[in-house]
C-alpha cells in the first residue's frame, strides 16, 4: 500500500465528480474508491456538526485509518494511483492534505445554477436502497457512529415530508438551520456556494499548489475531448487513449439550462445567492 500522489477530485455535489472519477479510473494502474465515503473521512469526528474538519485534529492513527480504508475500498495494489472523490471534501481541503500531503487535486467546477437544480431533485429523491445496503456492508465497526447519524437524519427527513434524509450532501456550517427555514432552493444554492468558495480558497493555500492543483470546468469536460486530454497530460496518466475511449463511451450530455424551468421564486433565490460568484466565474455576464 502506498499513499504517494493519489488523485483527489474536489467538486460540489452534482458537479460531475462521479463521471470524472470513473473516466480517470478506466486506465491501467489506477484504483478508485467506488462511492463517496464521508464516514471514512469523519472517523474520529463523528459528532462534529458539519463536514469542516480541523487538520490540527489529525493523529497518526486517524490518518493511517483513513489511508488504509480508502486503499482497501479501492482494492488498490501497492503501485496503483488511488482516485477518490468524496464531495464533502470540498469543505475540508486542509484536512485532506494533512492525510495525503503529496496528493494531487482536480477541482471540477460547474455552473452553480445547474448544480442547485440537480441538488434540489436529489434532496427530495427516495434513497437507492441497493446502493445503500452495499455501502453499509462495507462500513467497519469503527464508523458505526456515522451510521447512527445517517439513520437519525433519514428518520428526520421522513418526518419532515421528504423521501430521503433531512440533510443531503456536504454539511456546511449551519446547514441544519438553512434546511429548517428553507426554501430548498436557498439550501442547495448555499451548499454549492460553500463547496465552491471553500475549496477554491483552500486549494490555493496548500503547499506547492501550482504543481498539485488542476482545474477543469464541467461544461468543457462534456463539450469535447480537449479539456480532458489536457488534464490527462497534466496528471501524466497512463493509458490516455483507453481513458479517452471510455470517455466517448460514457459521455451523456445533459439538457442545458434545466434550472430555468424552476418556479420563478426559486430562480430569484438562486440568482440572488449566487450572482456575484457566477459573475466572477464567467457564467453570468
Amino acid at each position: 500500500m502506498t499513499d504517494s500522489s493519489p488523485i483527489i477530485l474536489i467538486g460540489a455535489a452534482r458537479s460531475g465528480t462521479k463521471f470524472l472519477r470513473d473516466i480517470l479510473a478506466s486506465g491501467s494502474g489506477t484504483a478508485a474508491v467506488p462511492y463517496d465515503v464521508n464516514y471514512v473521512w469523519r472517523y474520529g469526528a463523528e459528532k462534529s456538526p458539519d463536514d469542516v474538519l480541523d487538520p490540527m485534529g489529525i493523529t497518526d492513527s486517524r490518518a493511517c485509518f483513513i489511508r488504509k480504508s480508502l486503499h482497501s475500498l479501492a482494492k488498490a495494489n501497492s503501485d496503483d494511483i488511488l482516485i477518490e472523490k468524496t464531495v464533502a471534501n470540498t469543505l475540508r481541503v486542509p484536512f485532506v492534505d494533512a492525510v495525503f500531503p503529496s496528493a494531487r487535486y482536480v477541482h471540477i467546477i460547474r455552473d452553480g445554477r445547474e448544480v442547485t437544480e440537480s441538488s434540489m431533485r436529489q434532496w427530495q429523491a427516495p434513497p437507492n436502497w441497493s446502493a445503500l445496503w452495499h455501502k453499509v456492508r462495507e462500513i467497519p465497526v469503527e464508523n458505526l457512529g456515522y451510521v447512527a447519524w445517517f439513520g437519525w437524519n433519514f428518520a428526520k427527513g421522513l418526518l419532515s415530508g421528504r423521501k430521503g434524509g433531512k440533510v443531503w450532501g456536504p454539511r456546511f456550517p449551519q446547514i441544519d438551520t438553512f434546511a429548517e427555514k428553507g426554501p430548498l432552493s436557498q439550501v442547495c444554492a448555499q451548499q454549492w456556494l460553500e463547496s465552491y468558495t471553500r475549496a477554491s480558497v483552500d486549494l490555493q493555500g496548500i503547499p506547492n499548489a501550482s504543481a498539485r492543483v488542476f482545474t477543469i470546468r464541467y461544461e468543457d469536460l462534456v463539450q469535447d475531448e480537449v479539456a480532458l486530454s489536457k488534464l490527462l497530460e497534466q496528471l501524466a496518466m497512463p493509458d490516455k487513449e483507453k481513458i479517452l475511449a471510455a470517455y466517448r463511451k460514457k459521455l451523456r450530455r445533459n439538457e442545458l439550462n434545466i434550472w430555468q424551468k424552476l418556479p420563478l421564486d426559486d430562480i430569484d433565490v438562486i440568482n440572488s445567492t449566487l450572482r456575484t460568484t457566477l459573475c466572477e466565474l464567467g457564467y453570468v455576464k
